[in-house]
């Protein structure tokens, strides 16, 4: 399906609401919040949503706040080692995980033929989760070579040690053509992102990020993820959401941007938030790490493949 991207439309549905409130009761769902309920064929069928309880440490004892004064640090507690960085990233775990746009950061659980995937996403419209397309789509079986959706996907946001504030489950998943069908020699990198579609409203329990798309990003960042490879200086096990402050840095491949990041695999999929037009935006997601180094991490831009991934996510779920 071709469509002629509105791109005032696009930005004006990525806005976060005014204030960002989130309702407290979860039975007090606003009027209107079911206006997306929809008869449609999934892209995936949607099995049990069994969820393990991880078993975590506690988190370190409070420290220092990070370098950057461009993130809020009431909800960090310092993690780092005596050496303070991994290739320069100054990384630390979440404390708080009710501050926007944190709180619209969660858990992606998928399973594909019996293998559980974790993945990190965030929720940037009603009943729309972005994350990695990798965390959605398998690009090769190892039994018939071919790609394939997860068999379900399940959202926790604010999850934190086997706790969060429910279940979502994904009803419907999109990745760009690129991802899935990728030129003859052309990099997919480009294509790392999907929308999975929620089960149910919750832009009420979490908020909406705002994203800062079609831009090129100059950052810094702060990547947000649920790392599950443990690392010098970090038993990362992925029970617990970090945050990892660095620099942009120079790459010249297109329509990728690179930045010094101590997050590892489970982050994938999660948000890179920037402050450079005055407000916490969302302006890329975890996608690769080059072999052997978690010094930095690889995000695609998002540009043309993420606005026309959400203008057929948004045109199915509202008809127009």
């Amino acid at each position: 399906m071709d469509l002629d991207v509105n791109l005032d439309a696009l930005m004006a549905a990525l806005e976060p609401p005014p204030g960002h409130e989130r309702i407290e009761d979860p039975e007090a769902v606003p009027a209107g919040a079911f206006a997306f309920e929809m008869d449609l064929t999934v892209s995936f069928p949607v099995g049990g949503t069994q969820i393990d309880a991880l078993e975590g440490a506690p988190l370190h004892t409070d420290g220092e706040a990070p370098i950057h004064g461009r993130f809020d640090t009431r909800m960090t507690q310092r993690m780092v080692s005596s050496d303070e960085s991994l290739g320069g990233a100054i990384t630390e775990a979440v404390a708080d995980l009710d501050i926007h746009p944190v709180s619209a950061v969660g858990r992606v659980t998928a399973v594909f033929g019996g293998r559980v995937r974790y993945c990190t996403g965030t929720v940037i419209a009603e009943r729309l989760v972005l994350t990695a397309a990798h965390c959605a789509y398998a690009r090769t079986n190892s039994i018939t070579g071919d790609g394939a959706f997860a068999d379900w996907m399940v959202f926790q946001p604010q999850y934190m040690a086997g706790q969060s504030l429910g279940n979502w489950a994904g009803e419907a998943v999109y990745v760009p053509r690129g991802w899935g069908e990728p030129s003859s020699g052309a990099t997919a990198g480009i294509y790392d992102v999907a929308l999975v579609r929620l089960d149910a409203p919750i832009a009420h329990r979490t908020g909406t990020a705002g994203v800062l798309a079609n831009s090129d990003p100059l950052g810094p960042f702060t990547s947000l993820g649920y790392p599950r490879k443990a690392t010098q200086g970090f038993a990362f096990d992925g029970s617990y959401l970090y945050a990892s402050t660095g620099e942009r840095l120079p790459d010249s491949t297109p329509g990728v941007i690179k930045a010094e990041n101590g997050l590892t695999e489970g982050s994938s999929g999660g948000p890179w938030f920037t402050s450079e037009t005055g407000e916490m935006r969302l302006a890329g997601i975890n996608s690769t790490k080059p072999v052997n180094s978690d010094a930095h991490t690889w995000s695609p831009m998002l540009g043309e493949a993420f606005q026309r991934l959400l203008a057929r996510a948004l045109a199915d779920m509202t008809g127009v």
